[in-house]
């Protein structure tokens, strides 16, 4: 936990640089002390996809274990906003156009597949993370976008039997109170969980099963032999007979066919201190999910006690790692919206990386005997632990892995695993957002 004195009037004084999520769910100090020699599965990445897959693994009857580099779940899996849906960064009506209805049908209803699992797993494993159903609402950054919504809902309606909603710009004080968006879609079957709760819980689980999870074992090397793969950790080795590659936004050129396939973007939130009941209720009615159609997309909440915001995005066209100054832009963004919060100040500010694929839609892979799942395209919350779930399935051999998203990964030449591009393309968006393009 970091504490820092800052000048910063919009700061509190003992600002935290860290997740908001780990006041509660503080990551776990676990070392690979007690690293065994060999195990029939290894697994690098102790996030969402990673656990995912080593529990249904061990339940199929394999020893397994989970390397990761820092503290499990120090990544995406405990920074990220919390969301739960069944979208894909295509609308439902343009995958249609795109690809045909038949296999837009194909793609949607299994995140809805996607969706409802994960409810159900969580209810299942009794898994204490904070879990609303309370709906998502999409504000409508340009008067245009009502329109764009409302046929993509009606599309969802007749092929999907999606639940949802479109919501004036005279009603949408329901649903969020600012006069900023041009109305807006409301989808009830969303919402949104405590991530870092979800992945405690996940990881208590894989332990209790017999995993053998390691963290600040970083994986340097993998060399093959006759019977499967030697990883070297340090001065030391384990042997598996296969191995699953799960580190996502965070992937390293120890594992350059996946560096090479997904893009690492930064994604950055802030909380505010505590906020009155009666400005919580007036701003973020029954705690829902709310979000806009910005090409930055940004996207906020309540905390689950429902006494401050969690506002989050993409800010600044490179890398920023200072987070002062990622807090101060997305602070930016959050009195646009609410502008009666201008003197409200941020206790929590941090930033962490995700991992997108070049066409934009999920993958889970298999190459040269090696099992990779990552790229969950901004939505991991569902579908890095679904498609962790589907991976250890395919290890396991059984049908039941069977997915629309087990594909190859798209590439391009000249990329090596840092996405030099991402700055003008980030630039021109912000631009199109700002003259409402």
């Amino acid at each position: 936990m970091v504490y820092t004195l800052v000048v910063d009037e919009m700061f509190i004084r003992n600002v935290k640089f860290t997740p908001y999520w780990w006041e509660e769910a503080p990551r776990p100090e676990i070392y690979g002390d007690g690293m065994p020699s060999a195990v029939d599965v290894a697994i690098v990445g102790g996030g969402y996809s990673g656990l995912s897959a080593a529990l249904t693994i061990v339940r199929g009857g394999r020893s397994v274990a989970v390397l990761e580099a820092d503290r499990p779940g120090e990544g995406a899996s405990s920074r990220n906003g919390g969301a739960i849906g069944a979208t894909l960064r295509f609308s439902f009506s343009k995958l249609a156009a795109m690809h045909g209805l038949e296999t837009a049908l194909r793609y949607y209803s299994e995140m809805r597949e996607a969706r409802s699992w994960l409810y159900d797993f969580i209810e299942r494993e009794k898994i204490e993370c904070d879990l609303h159903k309370v709906g998502r609402f999409t504000g409508c950054h340009r008067p245009k976008d009502y329109d764009l919504l409302g046929r993509d809902l009606d599309f969802q309606k007749k092929h999907l039997g999606t639940d949802g909603e479109m919501i004036s710009k005279a009603e949408q004080q329901f649903f969020v109170g600012s006069d900023v968006y041009y109305g807006g879609r409301f989808l009830s079957e969303d919402g949104n969980l405590h991530p870092g709760k979800l992945h405690q819980g996940l990881l208590a689980k894989v332990i209790a099963e017999g995993v053998s999870v390691l963290g600040r074992s970083k994986v340097t090397a993998i060399r093959r032999d006759n019977d499967g793969f030697s990883l070297q950790v340090g001065f030391r080795s384990i042997k598996a007979r296969q191995l699953v590659i799960a580190t996502n936004g965070y992937t390293g050129k120890e594992f350059q066919w996946l560096r090479r396939r997904v893009l690492p973007i930064q994604s950055q939130i802030i909380a505010t201190e505590p906020l009155h009941d009666n400005i919580m209720n007036r701003l973020i009615p029954e705690n829902r999910q709310l979000g806009d159609t910005s090409r930055l997309h940004y996207y906020y909440r309540a905390s689950p006690g429902h006494d401050r915001i969690l506002f989050g995005g993409r800010v600044g066209a490179g890398e920023i790692y200072d987070r002062r100054k990622s807090g101060r832009l997305l602070y930016r963004r959050l009195i646009k919206i609410f502008p009666q919060l201008n003197e409200v100040k941020v206790t929590h500010s941090w930033g962490g990386f995700i991992a997108y694929t070049f066409d934009h839609m999920l993958h889970m892979a298999q190459n040269d005997s090696i099992f990779y799942v990552a790229g969950f395209c901004g939505s991991g919350v569902v579908n890095a632990n679904y498609l962790g779930h589907k991976t250890g399935l395919k290890v396991l051999g059984k049908s039941e892995g069977e997915t629309v998203f087990d594909s190859d990964y798209p590439l391009r030449l000249f990329y090596s695993g840092k996405p030099w591009f991402l700055a003008p393309v980030i630039a021109l968006k912000y631009w199109q957002d700002k003259l409402g393009l």
